[in-house]
């Protein structure tokens, strides 16, 4: 049996070879962009005793990588409608990841900022490309399962980052994990533009998918009228707040959970880095198992997916609460980790399955030459979560401390979930807009042939 079919992904097939490697390589090149991620995250303290600054500026550097790189994203968005998205992936991967390899020779605090806000450009350019691919090299019936490998796959880099900032960071210093993570997307990057090929646009749509396989060219371009029109469709205003909701609790929680554990459950680093890790892990499962279960309950009935994944929100908040609250000893043992360790995992979990089957919903419920311009405003709306997460909780905690500042933020769930019930009324009526505009178009396309 070839690979991808055993995640039952054989649509990747119906495509030349070096679209299966373009396929492919995108998977591996994602788990080094997320890598950097989290690389500051388990090594907070080393680089504000270094550059003398505390939480706030922490915070603050977190944030402009993120809000800024999302702003950015609006004109990435735009190009990938209109010139090969292979070529400016590569391009978008070399802006980020050379300045996140120099991010590791900072020589003071404002060198270090200025270098993250580069690499969130480059990472940002990431987020509308793969956003493009992933709804060309996969149909609605199977789109699901492919956004949850993507984002399992890539998320195993977040984890990655973390087990190499955690554990190389506070022997090594801080500086060696960015250069490590950095490095082998240039060998990765290299192989795309030699060997790989991009999907034909239109490629996911069922109805046409032949078609354009076959050489017939999808001819629907984004015209800059068009982002109006997309605040027209519920299914999209809907997933828009509920990502803004959760992610402020995303930018708060995972990026301070190493250094909450060591002030206030008297852990080392490396061991709170374990907790990270457990953290990870459920994270990646939850958006595996989500996407292949919301895709699953998806083609039963369309509504069903945000429903799953506004019950899966409520549920998560608990066993992340429990995490925040479970009780510390003065010496803690390994030992002791574990009843966190299983809050946390579970709770990651849960909070994950809506990640890849909200981006789902958003190619399903878009026309094709519409999706490269979603992606950022999802993104800007995903990452103003994130800034505004890191941000307030560097100053949330110089105010009320830490400890209040975690517990605050993992109710920002909760809103979240009740976004996606609401969602589950229209979700419906926008997906079968565009399979009646796909059908319409196969026509037109059959004549022209």
């Amino acid at each position: 049996m070839r690979f991808f079919e055993k995640f039952q992904l054989d649509e990747i097939y119906s495509f030349e070879r070096g679209v299966r490697i373009f396929f492919i390589l995108l998977l591996l090149s994602g788990i080094i962009l997320l890598a950097d991620q989290n690389v500051i995250s388990p090594n907070i303290q080393a680089i504000e005793n270094e550059f003398n600054i505390g939480d706030r500026e922490i915070g603050f550097i977190a944030s402009a990588y993120t809000i800024i790189a999302a702003v950015i994203t609006f004109a990435w968005g735009y190009l990938t409608d209109k010139f090969s998205r292979k070529w400016l992936f590569i391009f978008a991967t070399l802006l980020g990841e050379i300045p996140c390899f120099l991010s590791g020779f900072a020589r003071n605090y404002n060198e270090l900022l200025f270098l993250r806000i580069l690499t969130g450009i480059g990472i940002g350019g990431i987020v509308p490309i793969s956003f493009s691919l992933i709804s060309d090299f996969f149909t609605e019936k199977q789109r699901g399962r492919g956004q949850a490998l993507v984002d399992a796959i890539t998320t195993l880099g977040v984890l990655l980052g973390m087990m190499v900032a955690g554990f190389l960071g506070p022997v090594h210093g801080w500086r060696l994990p960015f250069v490590l993570v950095s490095f082998p997307n240039f060998l990765i990057v290299l192989l795309i533009a030699v060997f790989s090929k991009e999907p034909s646009r239109g490629a996911g749509e069922q109805e046409i998918r032949e078609l354009v396989i076959s050489g017939k060219k999808y001819k629907g371009r984004l015209k800059l009228k068009d982002y109006l029109n997309l605040f027209k469709i519920p299914s999209n205003v809907l997933l828009f707040m509920q990502g803004l909701a959760g992610s402020i609790a995303w930018g708060i929680i995972p990026y301070y959970l190493i250094i909450f554990y060591v002030r206030y459950k008297n852990f080392s680093v490396q061991t709170g880095t374990i907790l990270l890790i457990v953290f990870g892990v459920g994270t990646v499962l939850g958006k595996f198992f989500g996407g292949i279960t919301g895709n699953k309950v998806y083609l039963k009935k369309r509504k069903y997916l945000p429903l799953l994944c506004s019950i899966s929100q409520f549920l998560g908040v608990l066993p992340i609460y429990a995490v925040l609250i479970w009780p510390s000893k003065l010496n803690p043992k390994l030992i002791d980790l574990i009843p966190p360790s299983i809050f946390g995992f579970l709770g990651a979990f849960l909070v994950s399955i809506s990640g890849p089957n909200a981006k789902v919903m958003l190619m399903n419920v878009n026309l094709p030459e519409h999706r490269g311009a979603i992606a950022p405003i999802f993104h800007l709306t995903d990452s103003i979560g994130m800034g505004i997460g890191t941000l307030l909780g560097g100053i949330i905690s110089s105010i009320k401390g830490l400890d209040f500042t975690m517990k605050f933020s993992s109710l920002f769930w909760i809103p979240c979930a009740i976004i996606l019930l609401i969602a589950a009324i229209f979700i419906e009526k926008d997906a079968l807009r565009v399979r009646l505009a796909m059908g319409n178009l196969k026509k037109e396309m059959e004549v022209q042939h």
